[in-house]
């Protein structure tokens, strides 16, 4: 399968292409299962401690990818990495969406991302033109900033911009477009909605965004959480089998979405083996995933100055947790000073860090 890259420490997209049966039926039985099998529930989203385990999970997977010098060594490791992550993020992220505000707070909401958004797409841009970054900008100028911002984005950015995109599209479909209150009706014009948008705008793709749809479906047929993704440890089989035997890449195929679900119910099963100290911190850094998401390349790129003082190290893991632990406490360093300084108001949010309830 073909990939575009999105700069040397971004995430590999795959292309866009055409969908076939496969997601149309794929879709029609995860409905089915998601309907059957779950517990209903009201809209206001409790918290899930599972969730932001998941969460946790993803974000540190995302950091590790980000470290170059791990993914030249383990190339087939990072490969597969990449084949579940994202899709589980998407997931997840149109799982938590709650549509149900006004225009006003639904543009908070959008705001609070697109602001983040703008400062580190043309804060990177800019970088990468005086850098080797690959997908860098070759040509400073407001035209190239704003194809980069409105269009094409950079680096790992790329996922802020399907949230807004699919975030938009959301509301419209059940908060402003005439569908009435049948709950098929709004869900078959948000996809046919996000079908078009897959059209063109490049990185609003149908394998991308048809991942953020089975999570807003998923909470808008009240479906609970940890009934459709039922903890179990018997979950990583399929997982390990679609990812590392059969060796799956392609976001467009149903064994992802096999091991997404496989992925999120593994994970829902290690929370609840964990306790003290270690759970605790887990779900705090699942409750604080974008100041993670949006401040580590600093220090992913930084690596590389301090990258030849481990040549004795010639596995490469003690660089990449070295280099993972910084990305993560500093990230969240640079978000708890931003808070202290009020200099979070930048990004347009009072504060960055959520403390857990």
């Amino acid at each position: 399968m073909g990939t575009f890259p999105h700069a040397n420490i971004g995430v590999y997209l795959p292309q866009t292409q055409i969908i076939g049966n496969r997601w149309v039926v794929g879709l029609f039985y995860f409905c089915n299962f998601a309907l059957v099998y779950s517990t209903p529930h009201t809209n206001a989203m409790k918290q899930y401690h599972e969730l932001n385990f998941t969460r946790a999970v993803l974000i540190l997977l995302v950091v590790l990818i980000h470290i170059v010098h791990f993914g030249n060594l383990y190339p087939e490791t990072k490969a597969g990495i990449l084949a579940f992550m994202m899709p589980s993020f998407l997931v997840l992220t149109g799982y938590l969406v709650n549509v149900e505000k006004t225009v006003g707070q639904f543009a908070v909401y959008l705001w609070r991302i697109f602001l983040p958004y703008l400062i580190m797409v043309v804060g990177f841009s800019v970088l990468s033109f005086f850098l080797p970054v690959r997908d860098g900008i070759t040509e400073l100028s407001a035209a190239i900033l704003a194809e980069k911002v409105f269009v094409s984005a950079i680096g790992p950015y790329w996922f802020l911009y399907v949230m807004m995109g699919c975030g938009m599209v959301y509301y419209l479909s059940f908060r402003l477009l005439p569908t009435g209150k049948n709950r098929f009706a709004r869900l078959a014009v948000f996809g046919f909605l996000l079908i078009l948008l897959s059209l063109v705008l490049p990185l609003m793709s149908v394998q991308n965004v048809a991942y953020y749809f089975i999570g807003a479906m998923l909470r808008q047929c009240r479906c609970d959480y940890n009934s459709v993704f039922r903890p179990t440890p018997y979950a990583l089989l399929p997982f390990v089998g679609f990812i590392f035997i059969l060796q799956s890449r392609d976001w467009g195929s149903i064994a992802i979405v096999g091991a997404v679900c496989s992925f999120i119910s593994f994970c829902g099963w290690v929370y609840g083996r964990l306790n003290g100290p270690l759970a605790r911190w887990m779900d705090w850094i699942g409750m604080n995933t974008l100041p993670v998401y949006l401040f580590h390349p600093v220090f992913t790129m930084a690596g590389k100055f301090y990258l030849r003082y481990f040549d004795w190290d010639t596995t490469g893991l003690v660089f990449t947790l070295l280099t993972l632990s910084l990305s993560v406490a500093g990230s969240l360093g640079i978000a708890l000073i931003l808070d202290k300084t009020r200099l979070s108001l930048v990004f347009g949010r009072r504060a960055f860090i959520r403390e857990m309830a």
